[in-house]
C-alpha cells in the first residue's frame, strides 16, 4: 500500500532509485517544453485537446497520412493495475526519443509516467481521499514539470522525469473543500502563465457541490476562484457556502482558452444545471457560457439560452460539452465565433465578441443525440473550418461557411456510423484524418468525406481497445495512444508490433 502523495519509481535500464542518489536513463534529461520540438518535425501533446483552446487538432502531424493510416498496428499494451484512466493521456517530447514521456491519471487518482516507446511504467504518484477523477494532467511550459489532478481536492506539481512532488511555490494547491462530493472531471489546462481547473459534481449530481474554476499562477501557486453560483465570493465554498447548489463545470474541455490575439487570453467555461440570475443583477450562472479574464478577476461576458429554466428543470445541462472556439473569419460580420452543444441535442453558433447575454444565437442546429464529447476543430488546406462531433454511435461533420453578405453558418457535410461500435467519444484530427474511440475500436475517417480508413478492430491490427467512457485518443509523431475502461493503455504505430507488456 502506497501512502497518499508519494511516488513509486519503476526504473527502466536503472542505475538506481529515482528519488535519491540514483536515476534511470529516462530521468537523466527532462522532457522538452510543450511548444518546443527538439527533433525535426516532432511535437508534444502537452494538454488535453492538444492546445489550450482544446481544438483536438494536431496541425503538425506529417507521419500518418490518409494513404498509410490503414497500416497502423498495435505496438504495445500495458494495464495500469489501479483503475481505468477515464480521460486521455498527454505527451511530452524529450531531448532524445528515449526521454519522451506519456502521462495519464487513473480514476482513483494515480498519475503514471510511461515510456511511450515500449509502455514501461517509469513512475507513479498516488493520491487518496476522494471519490475519483476523470481529469488529465497538464504540462508546465518548461517541460520540467507536470501538474497532476488528485482525488484529495488538490493539484500536485511533479517532476516530469521522476514523479517526485514539488512541495514549494504554493504547491500543492487546494481546489476543492468537498473532494467527496465535488469532482475535477475536466482535464487541467495551462496557458497565460496560469493553471486552470474546473469542478463539478461527483457523477450522481448530488449536492453539496458548487461549480467553479480555479486559476493558479504558475510562478507562485496563487489561486483565484470563480464560482458559477454565488459568484460574488472569490473563495472556495464549503457545503453551506452558497444557498444555491450544482451548476457544475464538468465538460471534457473544461476551461477553454481563446487563441485569438485580440482576445487577450480570455477563457470560457460552460455550466450545468443550476440557478440563473445574472440577467437580473444576481450572481448565479447556471446553464451558461461564461467568459473570464485569464486571472478570473472580472466576468467579461456570458451567454445563456432563453429556455434556461427548462434546461435546469429537466436535467439538460448546457455544459455537457465545452465551448468550441472557432478561428477568426475575416469575411464574416461576426469574425469571432464559438460553438456550444448540450444535453438538449442542440448545437449553437454564437458570437463571442461579445457574448450575447440571454439568447441571441447566430444559428441553432438540431442534433440526433445529446452531446457529451468535445468537438474537434480542423482547418483544411483550403483554409476552411470544419467541426467534428462524436455522438453516441456516429460522427458528424460540419463546415463553417460565410456568404457574400458576411453571414456565417454551419453546414452539414457528412456523417459516419462504423456500425459495430457504440459510445463515441471526443474526436481528434491529424493530417486530414479524424480519429474517434468507440466501445471496442478506434476508427480513422477521412476528414473530407467520412470514409472509413482504418479500425483497431480489423484483423491483423493486433489487440483493440476495450469499452470507453471519457477516454479519447491522442495522435502524435506517427503514433496513436488511447486508454480504456479495462485499465489498459494501448499504442499503435506504422512499424512492426512490439512485445506485449
Amino acid at each position: 500500500m502506497i501512502a497518499a502523495g508519494c511516488v513509486l519509481a519503476l526504473c527502466v535500464a536503472c542505475s538506481g532509485s529515482v528519488n535519491g542518489t540514483r536515476t534511470s536513463e529516462l530521468s537523466m534529461a527532462p522532457p522538452a517544453g510543450p511548444s518546443r520540438a527538439t527533433q525535426s518535425g516532432l511535437v508534444g501533446w502537452p494538454v488535453w485537446g492538444f492546445d489550450p483552446s482544446r481544438s483536438n487538432f494536431n496541425s503538425a502531424e506529417q507521419t500518418l497520412t490518409v494513404a498509410n493510416v490503414g497500416q497502423l498496428r498495435r505496438q504495445w499494451r500495458i494495464n495500469l493495475g489501479d483503475a481505468a484512466a477515464d480521460s486521455a493521456p498527454i505527451f511530452l517530447l524529450g531531448q532524445r526519443p528515449r526521454t519522451s514521456m506519456l502521462f495519464t491519471t487513473s480514476r482513483m487518482g494515480t498519475t503514471f509516467g510511461i515510456d511511450p516507446s515500449n509502455g514501461r511504467i517509469i513512475w507513479k504518484f498516488v493520491t487518496t481521499g476522494g471519490r475519483g477523477t476523470t481529469s488529465s494532467p497538464a504540462a508546465d511550459p518548461s517541460g520540467a514539470w507536470i501538474y497532476a489532478p488528485g482525488v484529495d481536492g488538490k493539484v500536485h506539481k511533479l517532476n516530469a522525469s521522476t514523479g517526485a512532488e514539488i512541495r514549494s511555490g504554493g504547491f500543492p494547491v487546494v481546489i476543492s473543500l468537498m473532494p467527496k462530493t465535488e469532482l475535477d472531471e475536466s482535464p487541467l489546462n495551462v496557458a497565460n502563465g496560469y493553471l486552470y481547473a474546473t469542478l463539478g459534481g461527483n457523477g450522481s449530481d448530488s449536492p453539496p457541490y458548487d461549480g467553479h474554476v480555479v486559476s493558479v499562477r504558475l510562478k507562485d501557486g496563487r489561486a483565484t476562484i470563480f464560482n458559477s453560483l454565488c459568484s460574488q465570493y472569490h473563495r472556495l465554498l464549503g457545503p453551506n457556502g452558497c444557498p444555491e447548489q450544482r451548476s457544475g463545470i464538468w465538460a471534457r474541455g473544461g476551461a477553454v482558452v481563446d487563441p485569438d490575439p485580440s482576445m487577450n487570453g480570455d477563457i470560457y467555461v460552460a455550466t450545468g444545471n443550476g440557478d440563473f440570475s445574472a440577467n437580473s443583477g444576481g450572481y448565479d450562472y447556471g446553464d451558461s457560457v461564461i467568459s473570464l479574464a485569464p486571472d478570473l478577476s472580472p466576468v467579461i461576458g456570458s451567454y445563456t439560452p432563453a429556455d434556461y429554466e427548462r434546461l435546469s428543470q429537466t436535467d439538460l445541462d448546457l455544459g455537457s460539452s465545452a465551448p468550441v472556439v472557432l478561428p477568426r473569419q475575416p469575411a464574416s460580420q461576426t469574425p469571432l465565433m464559438l460553438v456550444q452543444g448540450g444535453k438538449d441535442k442542440i448545437l449553437r453558433l454564437i458570437n463571442r465578441a461579445p457574448l450575447p447575454g440571454v439568447g441571441g444565437e447566430l444559428q441553432i442546429v438540431r442534433l440526433r443525440a445529446r452531446l457529451f464529447s468535445a468537438p474537434a476543430v480542423w482547418t483544411d488546406s483550403s483554409n476552411r473550418v470544419w467541426i467534428f462531433l462524436g455522438l453516441q454511435d456516429d460522427v458528424h461533420a460540419y463546415r463553417l461557411e460565410t456568404n457574400a453578405s458576411g453571414v456565417s453558418r454551419l453546414r452539414f457535410r457528412w456523417s459516419a456510423r462504423p456500425g459495430r461500435t457504440k459510445r463515441g467519444t471526443s474526436p481528434v484530427v491529424a493530417n486530414g484524418i479524424v480519429f474517434v474511440a468507440f466501445n471496442g475500436a478506434i476508427v480513422a475517417l477521412n476528414a473530407l468525406s467520412g470514409a472509413e480508413l482504418w479500425s483497431s478492430a480489423l484483423p491483423g491490427v493486433g489487440e483493440t481497445i476495450g469499452e470507453v467512457h471519457f477516454e479519447s485518443p491522442i495522435v502524435v509523431n506517427g503514433k496513436l495512444y488511447c486508454t480504456d475502461q479495462k485499465g489498459n493503455v494501448t499504442a499503435y504505430g506504422l512499424s512492426a508490433p512490439g512485445k506485449h507488456h
